[in-house]
């Protein structure tokens, strides 16, 4: 009776064990302090923010990483364009273009890097808990979300000053002439925000990257991040 006895009540402390494994994360905030959970988060930005910015920018970056991922295209900012001024032998005009747009993203890691810590730094979080459980990708989009805004803005004055001293502007502005004057048709883009647009998107994704890295790989883990892992 007694050995009876002894195994029901192991059975039922096993059973307990296993009913109380944190599946979806909402135990987290009884386990980790919020010193933790908020050193887990920006480490993870802080490292897919490092992941981006030596992956795009460093050498021709944007135009070959990961055979081109993120290269910056404009077939989609004024299609019926660029078509006419392929079929005019203008193509070379459009190569240029993409060239050295991409060059004149590299050159403002400066600027990028700052902008990025800053957002960062200046992160409020509503929920420790949801970005620690809510997914692969849930801080960066969380930071995306709410830092986006800002980064256009912080980047809008060195990116326009880059435009001009790398000729993007100039070259933009040649085909859109050619354009008119092949169709009569002006046209009205506002190609620096595409540009930025671009840029940005490349950095979020690539941080996106990091992050499940992060959450899925001992590798890519510190001290810090390593809680990621645990959910």
């Amino acid at each position: 009776m007694k050995k009876i006895k002894v195994l029901c009540a192991v059975v039922s402390v096993l059973l307990l064990m296993s009913s109380c494994k944190d599946e979806t994360g909402m135990y987290v905030d009884q386990i980790y302090t919020t010193s933790q959970k908020n050193a887990a988060i920006k480490d993870c930005l802080t490292q897919s923010k490092d992941s981006a910015l030596s992956h795009l920018y460093t050498g021709e970056g944007y135009y070959t990483y990961n055979d081109g991922e993120y290269r910056i295209l404009f077939h989609d900012i004024h299609p019926a364009m660029l078509d006419t001024l392929a079929n005019h032998g203008m193509g070379y005009l459009i190569d240029s273009l993409v060239v050295t747009t991409n060059r004149m993203a590299v050159s403002c890691r400066t600027n990028v890097s700052d902008a990025l810590t800053q957002a960062i730094s200046g992160m409020v979080y509503y929920s420790y808990d949801t970005l620690l459980t809510g997914g692969d990708y849930a801080i960066t989009n969380y930071f995306k979300l709410f830092k986006k805004d800002m980064l256009e803005s912080s980047l809008q004055s060195p990116v326009s000053i880059r435009m001009n001293v790398y000729g993007v502007n100039n070259i933009w502005n040649t085909l859109v002439q050619r354009y008119y004057e092949i169709c009569n048709a002006p046209v009205s883009v506002d190609v620096q925000s595409y540009i930025m647009d671009k840029m940005l998107n490349g950095i979020f994704e690539e941080m996106r990257v990091e992050e499940y890295l992060i959450r899925t790989d001992p590798e890519h883990q510190n001290d810090n991040t390593a809680l990621l892992g645990k959910f």
